[in-house]
């Protein structure tokens, strides 16, 4: 099998080239048109801020100067790095003089103004490097392409990947337009294009993010600047072979899509105002040319090779940085080629929280079955909360398996609007460990995102932000293997071995279920067609082809349903019926105390009643948290008044009390809804049935011999212990933990997201038979 690299810009192709010496490689070219290498400025110098780039862009200068000056098209201008003086910049300069002696030196403010440098602010410092310059980086890739596509080794491919499929082994397809390609491994150098193609592959995208970056060139009189970066005032420039000038300034516009975008005069303009402060002996012309793009940035700002699936998925990253990955791409070629390349047969991968190596091995080279301390089935909020706290606690190895191809959370339910029924606080870990590197504040000031979503006002976190931040935290956590289904769990003397693709995939010392739930599809939709009638997960693929005059059936009373109502209502519906079994639509209610009812010290109350009195209370208090946000509804009635007063009628009708028992076909094309209710039964007509009606547990594919041995209750549920352990026969050590299915032992947290990281602290406790976590509850006003 071969190893592909997507991406035919500067990054992509410097790394297929190195791999190409050793190994057989696939080079895959992106989408036509003018991509950030053909637009780069091209700027090369050692000096940089972040330590691993500064190295990066030492080894690069050192490997253009010895090799590669013609083909790269490589002209000295010199380059004059303007910054705030900081703690360790001469440490820092000193790196860049070491490999290139009598290059570089310390200007102070002073100096810099005697060299035609004017409005600086106190305590700026110029780092002036002789030996910098600027390549032509489209030259570079030129010469290079050539030689991969006459290689023995290498092929040069005409894309763009349309999609990436990982599978259960580890190798990875690239599907490209007419064909498919499987490999043991796939580094994606997309540039901006790299967001678009994880998101849609189902693969988690964070942390990068596409920026605008624009530059115009300028005829000059006066003397020409070195090459420059203003950190003071985001002015950046160099001179032209033929004697203008290169200028731009920072764009601060992200989430930009990629490929060219419209050049924006006022950012020109904005540069050459700064320019006139800055450099006031200069007079620019109008501008001859203006080049508008995309790049990529990420967070640390290092072009380096990162693990986008974590520990089994050969899927890797070579894109971003600080944007701009010329002045690094050598060095960075090399030391991300040589971590694909590191002899030996084990592998592990790279996450961006710890940077390892990784091995290709061929599937079949494998000489045993993995072994861990711990296997979670599902990668959910339960599970992933655990492998949090765990990795903090013990150096023991922990790997979840889960049957999506990448992370998400109930994700053809994410709507725009739809929101969150717990707070923010309440996140992997911050009620038992917020110091942890996973809570969701940490989540957001890394991200950026931190000032845009409190000054948002939200009081209800939006569910598509959650999701994201349980992407971000599986991708640190690189212990989730995606596309893995996990078709049966044996015990064996060693363990609980669990297969995929009917294969012994791995062995644990303990097993954790965190399964969660699937959508119910109701007996009464058979026989319908289904692009008329189908569950709620699958309306958002439904939606464009609906007739949104017609009216339309939502049938379940929860929180699912209104969010379907709220779609549809937003998206231009106009004749909606809402159904639900009972006899009003039920807020949540979040009073003080109905929040006891969350507390740790209601849990262990609840495991000193006995079972019946215990299924009594918690049936009694279901609707504190299995019923419809206050916020919610209330959306929901201002948008219908909205309506109402456009239409002259409320375009949503709710219709509670109504239990749907059956429905027909009609001759024109309707469906007949047949309902019961409180006093007579009543006929809906409708065109399009939306069900939200409840979700079930999925069970554990323990094979027939464990199963056996499983004890269950009355109603066929698990015996769970207070600490989350099954109750089984001959465990010999081994535990079971099982989150989410235990309901009527340890109450309403039991699959909520609301004790996530108490849940899992009190199962480390158990595993590991000691008090890892303290789970205090003491200053409680209710004596239950």
């Amino acid at each position: 099998m071969r190893v592909c690299v997507i991406g035919a810009g500067i990054a992509g192709t410097l790394l297929a080239w190195r791999l190409s010496e050793s190994v057989e490689v696939d080079l895959v070219t992106g989408p036509p048109g003018t991509d950030a290498t053909a637009a780069s400025g091209g700027g090369v110098r050692g000096f940089e801020t972040h330590p691993v780039q500064r190295r990066l862009a030492i080894e690069s200068l050192s490997e253009l100067f010895q090799s590669l000056q013609e083909e790269a098209g490589y002209t000295e201008t010199g380059c004059t790095y303007l910054l705030p003086s900081y703690a360790g910049l001469e440490r820092a300069v000193g790196e860049v003089e070491d490999a290139h002696p009598g290059s570089t030196e310390i200007l102070d403010r002073d100096e810099l103004h005697r060299r035609g440098w004017h409005g600086l602010p106190e305590g700026t410092v110029g780092i002036c490097e002789r030996r910098a310059g600027f390549i032509n980086p489209d030259q570079l890739r030129t010469a290079v392409l050539p030689q991969l596509a006459a290689g023995p080794r290498s092929r040069v491919l005409d894309g763009p990947v349309l999609r990436l499929v990982p599978h259960p082994d580890g190798s990875v397809s690239c599907r490209l337009p007419g064909t498919s390609h499987r490999y043991v491994a796939v580094v994606v150098a997309a540039g901006p294009w790299t967001p678009g193609l994880l998101t849609g592959s189902a693969l988690p995208a964070e942390p990068y993010r596409t920026k605008a970056i624009q530059v115009a060139i300028y005829k000059v009189d006066g003397a020409l600047p070195t090459m420059f970066v203003d950190e003071t005032s985001d002015l950046f420039g160099r001179p032209t072979a033929d004697g203008r000038l290169l200028l731009g300034v920072d764009t601060h516009r992200w989430s930009v899509p990629p490929g060219s975008s419209s050049p924006s005069p006022d950012l020109a303009a904005q540069a050459v105002r700064i320019a006139g402060e800055r450099l006031p002996h200069l007079k620019l012309s109008a501008p001859d040319h203006l080049v508008s793009n995309a790049d990529c940035y990420a967070d640390p700002p290092v072009l380096t090779l990162w693990s986008v699936l974590g520990s089994t998925h050969r899927l890797f990253t070579f894109t971003g940085g600080s944007g701009g990955s010329v002045k690094t791409a050598l060095a960075a070629s090399r030391a991300a080629a040589s971590d694909l390349l590191v002899t030996g047969d084990t592998r592990t991968t790279t996450s961006r929280t710890e940077k390892q190596h990784m091995t290709i091995t061929e599937p079949g080279n494998r000489r045993s079955t993995p072994r861990y301390h711990t296997i979670g089935i599902g990668a959910g909020p339960s599970n992933l909360s655990l492998a949090a706290l765990y990795k903090n606690v013990t150096t023991e190895k922990l790997a979840l398996f889960d049957a999506r191809p990448g992370s998400g959370w109930h994700t053809p339910l994410l709507y725009p609007g739809v929101r969150m029924q717990t707070g923010w606080m309440k996140d992997l870990v911050s009620l038992v460990d917020p110091r942890h590197e996973l809570t969701f504040l940490n989540y957001l000031v890394t991200s950026g995102r931190l000032y845009a979503l409190i000054n948002s006002q939200f009081d209800s976190l939006p569910r598509i932000e959650y999701e994201r931040y349980l992407a971000w935290a599986t991708q640190r956590l690189g212990v989730v293997n995606f596309s893995s289904r996990v078709e049966a769990i044996s015990i064996t003397d060693e363990g609980f071995e669990v297969t995929v693709d009917g294969v012994p995939t791995a062995v644990s010392e303990h097993l954790v279920l965190g399964l969660g739930t699937r959508p119910v599809r109701p007996e009464y939709l058979r026989g319908l067609p289904a692009e008329q009638a189908f569950i709620a997960d699958d309306l958002a693929a439904r939606l464009p082809a609906l007739d949104k005059a017609a009216p339309t059936a939502v049938i379940g009373g929860g929180q699912t349903g209104l969010e379907c109502v709220l779609r549809l209502l937003g998206s231009g519906f106009t004749d909606i019926r809402w159904l639900g079994r009972n006899q009003w639509f039920r807020s949540i209610d979040d009073s003080p105390m109905a929040n006891e009812l969350y507390r740790p010290s209601h849990i262990e109350y609840l495991q000193g009643l006995n079972r019946g009195k215990r299924r009594e209370m918690i049936d009694d208090s279901r609707y504190s948290g299995d019923a419809i946000t206050p916020g919610g509804l209330r959306a929901l009635y201002q948008a219908n008044y909205d309506g109402f007063l456009t239409l002259g009628r409320f375009p949503v009708t709710l219709l509670p009390g109504r239990d749907v028992r059956a429905s027909a076909p009609l001759p024109d094309g309707d469906i007949r809804l047949c309902c019961t209710t409180s006093t007579t039964p009543e006929e809906h007509d409708v065109r399009q049935v939306v069900v939200a009606g409840g979700r079930e547990h999925v069970e554990a594919p323990f094979d027939d011999d464990l199963r056996e041995r499983i004890e269950f209750d009355d109603d066929g549920q698990l015996l769970v212990e207070p600490d989350y352990s099954v109750r089984w026969k001959g465990m010999n050590g081994h535990k079971i933990y099982t989150f989410n299915a235990s309901r009527y032992s340890h109450g309403l947290t039991n699959a909520g997201l609301t004790q996530l990281p108490v849940r899992a602290a009190i199962v480390l406790n158990s595993m590991f038979d000691r008090e890892i976590y303290p789970i205090t509850d003491e200053l409680c006003a209710v004596q239950w």
